[in-house]
């Protein structure tokens, strides 16, 4: 009897496993379409969505210039992460050439390179060179002034102990003083008195100023000198110098003025303002002494046919060093120390820029570049300390 009911149930007991089997089924389609519906919407959803754009880099003010720092000092930053070093001393330059944002990549005194935050420093943007000539405007002029040597690199001494680095910067200041007011020149007589002829310049700078890190005593490397030029847009830079150990007795002031051989102008630069050097210097009586060649001249490394001076080498515009008189001979000496000589080496630079700006003239004593294979003497750079905000 068992058997029976079992046998005669087995249709049943296979109509509800059928039953069963499709109702499983259609939960599996029914659970497939939410999810397949699920996985729609996401992606419909993905694609309405606007993609994330990154910040984009904020350009504000000029891409090259010169960074002044400010009262107080300055932070200075390193790296790419931009990691706090100093903060450099107040009333410094900074020369810039490349900005990333609101950050300023800087080189220091000491020819290295750091980031400065565009806020925190007064920003001079680089300058557009003009043509100089008749008719020049000087009111747009940008002139850089390097008093060269500082700090440790004190340049000649005297006899009686007077140093190079300390009139250097006195007569740059001077030259500076002129430049920044009007002034009537009397071509004839080379007198300078105030007045509309030869407008202010507008921008003057100096690479070592009065106004910085120990009254101005302090060192500079030559890659940071012309850089200040360089990212001012300087129309002429003019390196302040005094000579030392002359090899002959001359009858006139051994005065020689540099320039570089790679930017033209700089020759007829150097020639004019050898020539004002002279009529400046006429005024005072001494026993000169010089080289064995005088007036503008042109030193060439016989290694690489470069300008021997690196300061020259590195020039982007008309570019020259003056070497006024010898300050190892006890005579100029003695003129380098008054007030009187001072200002007539600096008033022979201002003519001599003005003229250079404003005229066609040539110049004069200027001569060929020759080969120079003895020892510059320049001081290395190894050492160099960044003066500290105190």
């Amino acid at each position: 009897m068992d058997l029976q009911l079992v046998g005669r149930g087995r249709p049943v007991l296979v109509a509800l496993a059928a039953a069963s089997a499709i109702a499983v089924i259609a939960l599996i389609i029914s659970m497939m379409g939410v999810r397949t519906a699920q996985a729609e919407a996401a992606r419909t959803t993905t694609t309405t969505l606007a993609p994330v754009a990154a910040e984009p880099e904020v350009f504000v003010g000029p891409a090259a210039g010169l960074a002044l720092v400010p009262d107080g000092g300055v932070q200075l930053w390193g790296g790419r992460d931009r990691d706090p070093q100093l903060v450099l001393h107040e009333g410094v330059i900074l020369p810039f050439l490349h900005r990333s944002g609101e950050w300023l990549l800087v080189t220091t005194m000491c020819n290295e390179s750091a980031w400065v935050h565009a806020k925190d420093v007064e920003i001079v943007a680089q300058a557009e060179a003009g043509i100089g000539g008749p008719g020049f405007d000087l009111s747009k002029a940008t002139i850089v002034l390097d008093p060269g040597h500082g700090d440790r690199d004190w340049g000649g001494v005297g006899p009686s102990g007077l140093s190079e680095k300390e009139v250097n910067l006195d007569i740059a200041n001077r030259v500076r003083l002129l430049m920044e007011s009007g002034n009537d020149i009397d071509w004839a007589t080379g007198a300078i008195t105030p007045g509309a002829g030869a407008p202010a310049f507008g921008n003057i700078f100096l690479t070592r100023d009065l106004d910085g890190p120990n009254s101005g005593d302090y060192e500079l490397g030559l890659r940071y000198r012309m850089s200040v030029g360089t990212a001012a847009g300087a129309d002429a830079f003019v390196s302040i110098h005094n000579n030392t150990v002359p090899r002959i007795d001359t009858d006139i002031p051994g005065t020689e003025v540099y320039y570089s051989t790679g930017v033209d102008g700089s020759d007829r630069l150097a020639g004019i303002i050898y020539e004002e050097m002279l009529r400046s210097f006429s005024e005072f009586a001494a026993d000169w002494s010089g080289g064995e060649l005088q007036g503008a001249r042109a030193r060439i490394d016989p290694e690489t046919g470069d300008d021997y001076y690196g300061l020259l080498r590195r020039a982007t515009m008309p570019a020259v060093i003056v070497e006024g008189v010898y300050i190892s001979e006890p005579e100029e000496e003695a003129l380098l120390a008054t007030p009187e000589f001072r200002q007539a080496y600096a008033e022979a630079v201002y003519r001599g820029v003005v003229r250079f700006l404003t005229t066609d003239d040539s110049g004069s004593g200027i001569n060929r570049p020759e080969i120079f294979p003895d020892d510059a003497g320049t001081v290395s750079g190894n050492g160099c300390t960044l003066p500290e905000q105190p």
